[in-house]
């Protein structure tokens, strides 16, 4: 029964980490680098819900819409500023510069918030029991955002005008902008919403765990996980993604210390590797 309910506890990681992963592979798909500031990000929107509901008084759903709209700008700030001038020395310095960017917005939180652990007022998750195992409203909450964004996510890139020109300019720029796609406007979308769906995960973040400066770094690692495990090729592979390796990392537990868990996520990462060497999805479109 313990092994069952770390398997539902890992079905809720996963969900989690679909949250965090989704943008990112969608920047890595449309601009072609792997954004490893993508992770701060969640950390910008954890700390923005945090201050507007512990230190305002905002309820914690304004204060997380307000927290995702501020994020969604700050990566578009972002990517104006810093990566669009740089963009066409290619993507290993991108990749490089994100790194330092994550160092920036991490000091910056840092210096901003100071040391110590930090919680909304949202008062304790409530606990649920059926048939010897535990969930808890905030799990529910993580599994019920993760479905909602992915079928959403999935119409918008295929239902709709802005989707299907990020679809275009993902698989070959040039020919988008042959067929009339503006690549500017589209790239804004882009960083818009990936770094919208990063303040997404990063309210998930505050309301699952203790807030520290460091904890939003720490996720990088398991997205990158997910991220390469999904081929960096497909959103759709995300999902599978996230929940194997949410799953695999809270089953472990069951044999080996918590601790481990980034160390079980690449382990999974490198044994589907070896007989997949492209990912689950390869380098396919989503």
């Amino acid at each position: 029964m313990l092994l069952l309910q770390f398997f539902v506890s890992g079905v809720a990681t996963g969900c989690f980490l679909i949250l965090a992963t989704i943008g990112f592979s969608l920047t890595r798909r449309v601009e072609g680098f792997l954004n490893i500031a993508h992770a701060e990000l969640l950390g910008v929107s954890a700390f923005t819900t945090w201050w507007l509901n512990s230190h305002h008084g905002w309820h914690v759903l304004a204060a997380a819409v307000a927290a995702i709209a501020f994020t969604a700008l700050v990566g578009l700030g972002i990517a104006r500023v810093v990566y669009d001038p740089i963009r066409h020395r290619g993507p290993a310095v991108l990749l490089i510069t994100s790194t330092g960017v994550a160092f920036v917005i991490g000091g910056a939180l840092h210096g901003l918030i100071g040391t110590g652990i930090r919680t909304l007022d949202i008062g304790l998750a409530h606990r649920y029991e059926a048939f010897g195992l535990r969930v808890t409203s905030h799990q529910l909450i993580v599994v019920g955002l993760a479905a909602a964004v992915s079928v959403s996510l999935a119409l918008f890139l295929n239902r709709t005008r802005t989707g299907l020109a990020i679809r275009a300019m993902a698989v070959n720029p040039e020919l988008a902008a042959s067929r009339g796609v503006n690549l500017s406007a589209t790239s804004r979308a882009t960083w818009l919403l990936s770094s919208g769906l990063a303040g997404l995960a990063g309210v998930m973040l505050a309301v699952l765990a203790t807030l520290t400066t460091d904890l939003a770094f720490a996720q990088i690692l398991q997205i990158l996980a997910v991220a390469i495990l999904a081929g960096l090729g497909s959103l759709y592979a995300v999902i599978l993604s996230g929940l194997l390796v949410g799953v695999a990392m809270d089953v472990s537990a069951y044999w080996i210390p918590a601790g481990y868990r980034p160390l079980v996520a690449f382990a999974v990462v490198i044994v589907v590797l070896l007989f997949r060497p492209a990912g689950l999805a390869g380098t396919r479109d989503a």
